[in-house]
């Protein structure tokens, strides 16, 4: 049997403080949460466009994986329809943002560190074709 209307609903992230956590992503990228936070929970559930994105108390912090070839790269990338903008207040922000790379066919992308030093990923979406 397959699975009906599959898709990725939730993705946790191992913190080492929930609360600084919590308050870096959502003034960073204008996150809510999905119900209430409370000082000293263990966890803290964001809303990511109706996914759930829990920031979890954790004792190890898996920041990135190395690739074959010896290449890192994020667990996961956030899609935003403003990439260039959001790159600039990044960078003006003091966030550690590696430069931005286009990939034809594939659009607009850049990797960042957050606090706990994971290795993310920011894409601007499917190139729109051009007319002309």
């Amino acid at each position: 049997m397959t699975a009906n209307s599959f898709r990725l609903q939730i993705i946790e992230l191992p913190v080492k403080n929930v609360k600084e956590s919590a308050k870096w992503y959502t003034e960073m990228f204008g996150l809510d949460y999905c119900f209430p936070y409370n000082e000293g929970d263990e966890e803290a559930w964001l809303n990511v466009n109706g996914m759930g994105f829990g920031l979890i108390l954790s004792n190890e912090l898996p920041k990135y994986f190395v690739t074959a070839q010896g290449v890192r790269k994020p667990f996961f990338t956030f899609q935003v329809d403003n990439i260039k903008e959001l790159h600039e207040e990044m960078t003006r922000k003091g966030v550690q943002v590696q430069d931005m790379i286009y990939k034809q066919g594939g659009g607009y992308s850049f990797q960042f560190f957050d606090p706990d030093g994971h290795l993310l990923g920011i894409w601007g979406g499917w190139p729109k074709k051009e007319n002309g």
